[in-house]
């Protein structure tokens, strides 16, 4: 009977969070986090390519400095127009407010005003600051996690090689569950149709890379900072 509640309180926290992170039980796993990162390269606008959550298309995030002395505020956006390459919004938005983790900017928590259920931990594993970033969400709620995978892009396209580099391969992660987000189809200007990562070329978990994929964009191992387990 106690289990019983316990499902059904946390059910409701899920529904009233209006987030659609993908819920598993047991603890958040221990992910690595970007060594010697900086936020402020890290700021500014970010088309999300590839998430956990199903059926995403034209979202967008904007990292700006906060209010309070070492926070940022991160607007999430499904933008759609002109607005959208400069990192405004005509639709749905959300503000969310990010704080680093003393040692470490990479680790943070995210407070997402609509979540009831508290604040999620958001880690950095992964970014060159120019093209592309990973970030991993996750919260941990009675005897459940939920969990977010986000393979992030300085623009609507983004390599598949890229995208790879983006995804999170850590002991817990569910790897599999990453899909694309369209960013096609969002009335930005001059803009092609194409899906999530703006590839032909599905990826690792939907096909095979392209040699093209590899010759067009620089992947050398100086160009994408890799994370350690680093706090």
């Amino acid at each position: 009977m106690l289990e019983r509640m316990l499902l059904l309180v946390v059910v409701v926290v899920m529904v009233g969070s209006g987030s659609c992170h993908e819920l598993f039980l047991g603890d958040c796993p221990v992910v690595p986090a970007l060594q010697d990162f900086d936020m402020e390269r890290f700021e500014g606008l970010w088309y999300m390519v590839e998430s956990f959550d199903h059926g995403e298309y034209c979202v967008t995030w904007n990292i700006t400095k906060g209010a309070e002395k070492g926070t940022w505020y991160l607007l999430e956006s499904e933008t759609t127009g002109a607005e959208a390459t400069v990192g405004l919004s005509n639709g749905d938005l959300t503000t969310a407010t990010l704080t680093p983790r003393p040692g470490n900017e990479a680790r943070m928590t995210v407070n997402w005003p609509l979540n009831i259920a508290g604040s999620y931990s958001f880690t950095v594993h992964v970014t060159d600051y120019t093209q592309m970033a990973g970030v991993f969400q996750c919260q941990e709620i009675a005897i459940f996690q939920r969990q977010k995978g986000i393979v992030l892009s300085r623009t609507p396209l983004l390599k598949a090689n890229l995208r790879y580099e983006g995804r999170l391969r850590s002991p817990g992660v569910k790897v599999e569950y990453y899909e694309p987000v369209q960013q096609g189809n969002c009335g930005r200007p001059h803009e092609e149709r194409h899906e999530g990562a703006g590839s032909d070329d599905p990826g690792p978990l939907g096909g095979t890379k392209s040699e093209d994929d590899d010759e067009e964009v620089d992947n050398s191992p100086g160009d994408i900072i890799r994370s350690g387990f680093g706090m």
